[in-house]
């Protein structure tokens, strides 16, 4: 409805202006003949305008009963009489069907018209933005009109009321700035205070709000950025913040470049500025291939920082993992796959002392102390490139354990030598599990692998693509059997890197893949991973598995009995109709009949 024009709202009507009242009546009549118009929340200001310019009480009483429908109680009949006959609440169901109506009939244009009249929202809009259901009309309201006025105004409404948690997924809210940033101060309101145990959900919050969009992203690592300079050394956790942020938009953009840029521009370097520095890392991270002349350049600027006693440019930039990374893989990637090591001395100098100084140094001037520590580090670097074996056979192997045990120590170091484990396992073939693998005793270097992912969290993610080698490996000359027998060997490593918190990306990968593995090693797999937990568990544990034993469940029902038995236990703990469908099909071992021998 239109807003009504009378004295009520500051407008007084000149009585003696024939015209006038004549327009007012038949605006008031139009408004009061309409279907249910004694149910709109303008009625009570149309009736008096009608009143005002002449009209009677009667002709009120009759225009309101013509109009009703009773649409309003008749939602209320049906919803009862619904109720009764399925002996269920179905106010949900009906709730759902009027908000799929608001959303196909709605009208921005007119929304945003009535709203301009006072600027504020009616009351009862604002009655229905306290319940959840009518606050997710709106939610999807302004994902598809994200410009509206009106919209805009209900998206703050909700937020000053304290629902911003509800907010964080909707693109709509970081288009509106004084929406946005008050979603962002409440995150990082939540984010200070939280605890390990739900720290990863509230930052989770954060992200998912700050990674809307470019800008959305460049507004929340400004503030983060602003925040750590002003706090220096104390601002470890907001460094951890800028972190997640960054990974999460370079998995959701696949964009590092812009990242970088980002991350160049807040630490007053420009890109084709003719700034070497931001020139160098953007080639870096634009090809993910640190070239020598790149290298050379942060050499000569790191290093001449260094020596001269100062600071040196920022130690972020070159820890960032897309700049890193490429120098590791260059200066030590495929090193134990080849023939022969046939880099540049002075180059691979350069190469070492960027990724060492990456490691150890901060954004102060080196303390003497901390310039031995530099040293060392180069001096082990260059020890273990040189005498960790190429093609080694197992003596070998066994030879060098001691040293290697010994480097894992250092996170660079074991990270140098889970590539030197990747060349061996894959070299030519995967020929090392042909020459080595038994079904009785585990290779070495798969046992190194679980040795670095115990000592160093952060690696993890490595070790798992070093499992996956092998898990998805051919090996030349192996039966189909033997193959089997590796698969599940390399499980159970897996499995030893769920216990240590890296259960989901496990899983993960076997969902994506289960199509293309064996389904007895399938079932092996849901074994081993569910020994190692138990109820209650999460859903994002829960929704994969109970996928894979739907996938599998022909090789469920064939599985050992200690495979069907852990797989009934853990749909047992689920309250879900489709664990309950999937363990009433599934055989209890337990309770089988015996059979009898005459």
């Amino acid at each position: 409805m239109a807003m009504p024009i009378n004295s009520s709202n500051g407008n007084s009507v000149p009585l003696d202006d024939t015209e006038q009242k004549q327009r007012l009546l038949e605006e008031a009549k139009a408004e009061l003949t309409k279907k249910d118009a004694i149910m709109e929340p303008t009625a009570e200001k149309y009736v008096e305008q009608f009143l005002e310019v002449g009209g009677t009480p009667f002709n009120v009483m009759e225009m309101l009963r013509l109009g009703y429908e009773g649409l309003a109680a008749m939602t209320n009949a049906v919803n009862k009489d619904m109720g009764s006959a399925f002996s269920s609440d179905v106010s949900t169901a009906i709730t759902d069907a009027v908000s799929r109506k608001i959303i196909e009939r709605f009208d921005p244009e007119k929304a945003d018209a009535e709203f301009s009249q006072t600027n504020q929202l009616p009351d009862h809009i604002v009655e229905m933005l306290s319940h959840q259901t009518w606050r997710k009309t709106i939610y999807m309201l302004s994902e598809r009109y994200p410009d509206s006025t009106m919209l805009s105004a209900a998206l703050q409404h909700i937020a000053n009321q304290g629902h911003q948690a509800e907010m964080t997924s909707l693109s709509s809210a970081s288009l509106q700035t004084h929406v946005f940033y008050s979603l962002l101060v409440e995150c990082l309101e939540k984010v200070s205070p939280a605890d390990e145990e739900n720290l990863h959900e509230k930052i989770k919050e954060l992200v998912s709000m700050s990674c809307q969009r470019e800008q959305t992203y460049l507004v929340a690592q400004y503030l983060l950025h602003s925040v750590r300079q002003n706090m220096g050394s104390k601002a470890v956790g907001v460094w951890r913040l800028q972190e997640e942020l960054e990974s999460h938009m370079l998995d959701k953009y696949k964009r590092p470049q812009l990242a970088i840029n980002i991350k160049l521009l807040l630490d007053g370097l420009v890109v084709g500025g003719g700034d070497r520095i931001a020139d160098a890392v953007a080639s870096i991270v634009q090809g993910a291939y640190a070239a020598p002349g790149d290298v050379a350049s942060l050499y000569n600027e790191y290093y001449g920082a260094v020596s001269g006693g100062g600071s040196g440019p920022p130690i972020r930039i070159l820890q960032n993992e897309c700049v890193l990374a490429p120098m590791i893989d260059q200066a030590f990637g495929g090193l134990w796959g080849k023939a022969s090591q046939d880099q540049r001395s002075d180059l691979l100098n350069k190469y070492i002392w960027l990724i060492a100084y990456a490691t150890v140094g901060t954004d102060r001037p080196m303390t003497s102390t901390a310039k031995d520590e530099l040293h060392k580090l180069i001096t082990e670097m260059k020890e273990l490139r040189s005498e960790l074996p190429v093609h080694p056979l197992q003596t070998q192997i066994y030879q060098v354990i001691p040293k290697v045990l010994h480097w894992i120590n250092t996170p660079i170091l074991a990270r140098i030598i889970l590539l030197w484990i990747r060349d061996v396992t894959t070299y030519d073939s995967f020929t090392y599990y042909n020459t080595y693998f038994t079904s009785t005793e585990v290779p070495t270097l798969l046992l190194l692998l679980e040795e670095i992912a115990y000592r160093h969290p952060l690696l993890k993610p490595l070790v798992f693509a070093a499992y996956r080698d092998s898990f998805e490996s051919r090996v030349p000359d192996f039966l189909p059997e033997k193959q089997i027998k590796l698969q599940k060997m390399v499980i159970n490593r897996m499995a030893v890197l769920a216990q240590l918190d890296y259960a989901l990306p496990i899983l993960n990968y076997f969902s994506a893949k289960r199509n293309d593995i064996d389904e007895s090693v399938m079932v092996y797999f849901l074994h081993r991973l569910l020994v190692q937990f138990e109820a209650p568990y999460p859903d994002q544990f829960c929704k994969p598995v109970l996928e894979l034993i739907t996938h599998t469940i022909d090789s469920v029902k064939a599985g050992k009995d200690k495979e069907v038995i852990c797989i009934r236990d853990f749909l047992a703990s689920i309250n879900d109709d489709l664990a309950r469908s999937l363990l009433s099909n599934l055989p209890d071992p337990t309770t089988s009949t015996p059979i009898s021998i005459e």
